[in-house]
Order: structure tokens, then C-alpha cells, then sequence
């Protein structure tokens, strides 16, 4: 378990790293790293960059070659993790991260800095995929060269580390032009609202976890300086208040055991913190509830069928389909399946261009390294070679994903 694993953030700082890595396949305690690139932005001015091969130690799958277009021969004089790493651990320093489905670049670099520094990786960070699949819904899919070609943005090079961070800042800042339009209701509503000194956050610190169901995150930025409210990332001991979205409220009210929410807990339980839901926000401020619409997926799955209505819409297994081969060590099959479609995806018995995750039973990924590959895999990868929105994960990255 990443216990220090740094918070996901919903604002948009002027500083920050993107980071970018590209490895030998999706599981971070069977494969490697064999890029990394970063790219340091200061007062939002592009100040300094970081780009590096690294040498896996082992010759890599051609279907990595394909992906990336990095050879076994560009690897073989390139130098070795350890030394890469520690210039890199030092290059980010504490900034805030950013990166597209950086959940996967983070927990990559925070088991191979403990692996070789036992330093992990603490850095808070913003994850550009959950964003746009917030503010650009209409996009036709969320992979980062599909937003590229879907909001005009110049790509360089596609899979590769230090070109792929230039991109994922172009959409930072397209998602950050987006975080600043308000819905004509909310904006009218704010022009209505006035607050004095006895409103409940008058000169407190107030952070919003998740993203908001009731509100938008920009009303809720602008209800809090109207109350003198301080909105801040989110660190929870720096904050008295805490607004938890609805499924991230759902999750700590049910006493998830997720590491992120432990600092949470230990606040509340000193009396230092207060945790509010959205509707407790709104009730606390005599807001109207702006309902908006609940999205039940079709499923796919004859069996598997959920009671849910309310889904995180950034989740990134939310619409997602997904086919599981092999078997699973940790759960049954069955388990998993309800599992994605009480997230809000779908699952399915075979893999077709619909497909977005093959999910390999943890043996199955060990032996598809080896070059035992199922003939769902070989599938799966001659879809992403032609260039299909489908990632081919282990066991253990579908419970990291099912954790965030």
C-alpha cells in the first residue's frame, strides 16, 4: 500500500512538474521504467526540462517498440535506473505533479524510488484525465491524443516522455480556460448571493475533495471568496473545512479504508477538521440543490447488473469496458465485474474495438512476458497498434485503479 502517496488536486496551480514515463508494460512490480521526461514551469514560464532513457536491464517486447518507437538498441547504451532516478527524484523536488492518468506514472516512480532510495514518492499532484473527462464530456474519448487532435493541440511526438509532457501542459491549460466557465444558472444565482461575517467559513480555510456533483468546482471557488473563505489545495491539516464530493463522501462515511482518507480521520478525530458532504455545504449557506442529471450505463453483461444510480463520472473505469481473461488471485471474476459496473463501466466476455481494458489474472501477466500471450492479448495489442483506445493491465494495476 502507497501510505504516502501524495493528494490529487482540483486547482490549477502557476508552478508545477508535468511528468511523463514510459515502461516496459502496466504493472510496476513486474515491469520497467525506460523513459522518463519532465518539464519545470515556474509562475507559468516553462523554466526547465528532464528527459532520460534507462536501460531495463532485459531486452523489451516488440510491441513496446511498436507503441514508442524506442529499440532495444536505444536502450542498451543508455545508463542505468538507479543513477536516472536519483536526478530525477531531485528534478521534481516537492512541486506539484501533473500528468494525464499520472495515477499510473505516480505509482510507478513511488515503488521504484522506495525499490532503490526507500524514499517514496509524497508530491500532491493533478491528474489531466479525470479533468477532462469533467470539462470536455463531449470529447469523443479521453486518451491524450485524442484530446490533442480534439482541442487543436500540437503533438510532437506520441509516446515519448518529454514530448507527451508538453502536450498533457497545452491541455492543462485548456482544462484550466474550461475550470473558469460558469453554467449561465450558477452565475446568476452568484450575483444573488451576499454573505457577512456571521456565515460559518467567514476566514476559514476550505478545501473540495472529488469533483462536484451539486455545484460547479468554479461556483463553489466564488461562493467561498464571497464568504471570505480561503479556497485551498487540498492538505487537510491546512484547512477547517473539507467538502467531500458525493462519492468521495459516500466512501468515507462507509469507513473506507483507503490511505488517503487516514490523515482525514485523524484530523476529525482531534477536532482540528470538519468533513462535510455537498448537500451539508449547501445546507450550512441556505443554497438550492442544483440536481443534475444521474448516468447509468448499458450494460453489457447479461448477469452483471448494478443497483447504483450516482457514479464519479472522472473515475477512469467509469464507461470504460472491460474484459477479464485468466485467473484473478485476489477475487472471483464475478467479484471484479460488479465491481466495474458499480463504478459505472461495462464488462465483456471477448475483446472488440469497444474494448478499453484487458485485464490479465496477475500468472497470466507474468507468463505474457515470457511470451506465453493469449490470443485476447495479441488481440488487444494489434487494436492499440492500429490504434484503438484499449490498455492491456495486470490484476494488481486494476486494484490500484479501483482504489483511486
Amino acid at each position: 500500500m502507497r501510505t504516502e502517496k501524495g493528494n490529487s488536486l482540483l486547482e490549477f496551480p502557476d508552478s508545477f512538474v508535468a511528468i511523463d514515463i514510459e515502461t516496459t508494460g502496466l504493472d510496476s512490480s513486474i515491469d520497467q521504467i525506460i523513459e522518463v521526461g519532465a518539464v519545470k514551469v515556474q509562475n507559468n514560464e516553462v523554466i526547465d526540462t528532464f528527459s532520460s532513457l534507462i536501460n531495463p536491464g532485459r531486452e523489451i517486447d516488440p510491441f513496446i517498440t511498436s507503441l514508442s518507437g524506442i529499440t532495444n538498441d536505444d536502450l542498451s547504451s543508455a545508463p542505468d535506473p538507479t543513477s536516472v532516478l536519483k536526478d530525477y527524484f531531485e528534478f521534481i523536488g516537492d512541486s506539484i505533479l501533473i500528468g494525464h492518468n499520472v495515477h499510473f506514472d505516480i505509482n510507478f516512480l513511488y515503488d521504484s524510488f522506495e525499490k532503490h532510495f526507500s524514499v517514496p514518492l509524497k508530491n500532491d499532484f493533478v491528474d489531466t484525465l479525470r479533468l477532462s473527462r469533467r470539462f470536455f464530456k463531449d470529447a469523443p474519448a479521453h486518451k491524450l491524443s485524442i484530446l490533442a487532435d480534439y482541442l487543436n493541440i500540437e503533438v510532437k511526438e506520441a509516446h515519448r516522455a518529454l514530448a507527451d509532457c508538453y502536450t498533457t501542459i497545452q491541455l492543462y491549460y485548456k482544462l484550466k480556460e474550461a475550470s473558469d466557465k460558469m453554467p449561465s444558472s450558477e452565475a446568476a444565482l452568484l450575483d444573488s448571493l451576499s454573505f457577512d461575517e456571521s456565515n460559518p467559513f467567514y476566514g476559514k480555510r476550505l478545501a473540495v475533495k472529488g469533483v462536484p456533483q451539486l455545484y460547479s468546482f468554479s461556483f463553489m471557488k466564488e461562493v467561498s471568496r464571497k464568504c471570505n473563505a480561503k479556497m485551498s489545495d487540498v492538505f487537510y491539516n491546512s484547512c477547517d473545512f473539507v467538502v467531500f464530493s458525493h462519492y468521495t463522501y459516500k466512501a468515507f462515511m462507509q469507513g473506507s479504508n483507503s490511505a488517503k482518507f487516514e490523515k482525514a480521520k485523524k484530523l476529525v478525530d482531534s477536532g482540528s477538521l470538519t468533513i462535510l458532504s455537498e448537500e451539508e455545504w449547501c445546507k450550512m449557506l441556505n443554497l438550492p440543490y442544483i440536481s443534475k442529471p444521474n448516468t447509468k450505463s448499458n450494460l453489457s453483461a447479461k448477469d452483471i447488473v448494478t443497483e447504483k444510480t450516482d457514479f464519479d463520472e472522472t473515475h477512469p473505469l467509469f464507461g470504460k469496458t472491460c474484459v477479464f481473461t485468466g485467473t484473478l488471485e485476489k477475487m472471483a471474476r464475478k467479484d471484479a465485474m460488479q465491481i466495474v459496473v458499480d463504478l459505472g463501466g461495462l464488462v465483456g466476455n471477448s475483446v472488440t474495438k469497444k474494448t478499453n481494458y484487458l485485464i490479465l489474472g496477475n500468472n497470466d501477466y507474468c507468463s505474457s512476458i515470457k511470451g506465453g500471450k493469449s490470443s485476447k492479448q495479441k488481440k488487444a495489442e494489434s487494436l492499440k497498434l492500429a490504434g484503438n483506445d484499449i490498455e492491456i493491465i495486470s490484476e494488481n494495476v486494476f486494484y490500484d485503479m479501483i482504489s483511486e
